[in-house]
């Protein structure tokens, strides 16, 4: 059967996906997805020209070619995906610009920062966000990570002291993501000035897995998988160098930073921050590789028709074993072993503030009193639940907890993680399955 996401998303994308079509019909609405196209849209909608660096754009002609020949998009799709390459498209030409008029932007220094690293459903999202409660690290909020770079509004905004456009724009795009998949809040909670992730920066690059997650493009994925991604991380590094210097960060203030795809990238990540301190929290593969499918299944259903749970399944159950092996060979080549925690998602959820004491030993701060204070007021606004219960079984998926299990057994005994629930390959009566009783 069928995740119960489709009862969400279908009936207002069917709806949808009729008026785009009929506008596209008559010349009101654009739906085509062409590189040369896009970019002199960009360039006439900014009335600049420069991109800077060319490296985005052969990223980019593959991601329009596999969204064009393997994702089978609707009219949403198609929409959505265009609409997005033309955000970071223009966001590029305004960085552009302003590094030319600012060029001591890039001689801001970065610290190394503090790097949360896990899968996605591994408490890393709660991890980052108690972090980011302590005013000694600087953090990414919603809002910064879709729109990093000002734009013109933004200077005579902040000057006026009214809101910077930037906010207003994403919290009517929020609010058409709720609309069209409302299951996601539950997936990840959603906010314009919640603490986020560093995904969106590295999406500025064409190489982040985000597209993968919002169409089927296997190519594109592969692609992403198998070569290095440093000129997307160079850029994301320029993106946080921006933020810091608008917003008037302190330079010696250290980010603290965290999306699953370090996982897959963690190499191109070191290259650019030799000493970073990595905090990798880790949770039962089973519940990882189910969640991790409802959260794909939830945001890829709204953009195409044809995407079915077996197919989202197979591709993350591999993707997640090769970016667990990847980083477990990056781990011990590239990152000293003083710059690396290993942390336990049943330790966070159990006891979160000796799990943060833990890190705080680790890194060698102190916890004060101003920090935790500010984590426990974090906790008592976020509480588990608040956006609805994500719900989703390996069986929508066509999954076996036994099979996962054997799949990613390498990863739980290195680190040795706990089951949450029972041990899949133990029956009822507490024999190994297969086993002669």
């Amino acid at each position: 059967m069928l995740p119960k996401a489709t009862d969400y998303h279908r009936p207002p994308i069917r709806v949808l996906n009729r008026i785009l079509a009929a506008a596209r019909r008559v010349g009101l609405a654009r739906l085509d997805l062409d590189a040369d196209a896009l970019i002199s849209r960009a360039r006439r909608e900014t009335g600049l020209q420069d991109f800077g660096s060319d490296d985005f754009l052969a990223p980019m002609q593959l991601l329009i070619q596999c969204l064009e020949t393997e994702a089978d998009l609707n009219p949403v799709g198609r929409f959505m995906n265009r609409t997005n390459i033309l955000r970071l498209l223009k966001h590029r030409l305004y960085a552009q610009d302003l590094l030319r008029r600012h060029p001591e932007i890039l001689d801001r220094p970065l610290r190394d920062p503090v790097v949360v690293v896990g899968l996605a459903r591994s408490g890393t999202t709660r991890l980052h966000r108690l972090l980011a409660c302590d005013e000694r690290f600087a953090h990414l909020k919603a809002w910064e990570s879709v729109y990093p770079v000002p734009w013109p509004d933004s200077f005579a905004a902040r000057e006026r002291g009214a809101v910077d456009p930037r906010i207003e724009s994403l919290e009517k795009g929020l609010k058409a993501v709720l609309y069209m998949s409302p299951q996601i809040a539950a997936v990840h909670p959603l906010g314009t000035f919640e603490v986020e992730e560093e995904v969106g920066l590295i999406q500025h690059g064409f190489s982040s897995q985000l597209f993968e997650i919002q169409a089927r493009i296997p190519s594109f994925a592969e692609w992403l998988m198998t070569h290095d991604q440093d000129a997307a991380y160079r850029y994301m590094v320029v993106l946080l160098k921006i933020i810091g210097w608008f917003r008037g960060d302190p330079v010696d203030k250290p980010w603290v930073l965290k999306t699953p795809q370090h996982m897959q990238d963690l190499d191109a990540l070191l290259r650019v921050f030799p000493n970073a301190k990595l905090v990798c929290s880790h949770r039962d593969p089973v519940k990882v590789v189910g969640s991790a499918c409802s959260m794909t299944w939830n945001a890829i259903v709204r953009d195409s028709d044809t995407v079915t749970p077996d197919w989202v399944a197979a591709e993350w159950l591999n993707k997640i074993e090769r970016m667990l092996r990847k980083t477990m060979a990056v781990r011990e080549t590239l990152s000293p072993a003083g710059n690396q925690y290993d942390i336990q998602y049943a330790d966070i959820t159990a006891d979160w503030e000796r799990a943060v004491q833990g890190v705080y030993a680790f890194l060698g701060m102190e916890l004060t009193a101003d920090a935790r204070g500010a984590m426990e007021a974090w906790l008592d606004e976020n509480r588990q639940h608040r956006h609805g219960a994500h719900r989703y079984s390996l069986a929508d998926f066509g999954l076996e907890a036994g099979e996962v299990d054997r799949r990613l057994m390498f990863y739980r005994e290195r680190f040795d993680i706990p089951y949450e629930t029972s041990n899949p390959h133990i029956d009822a009566t507490g024999h190994r399955a297969g086993e002669m009783t």
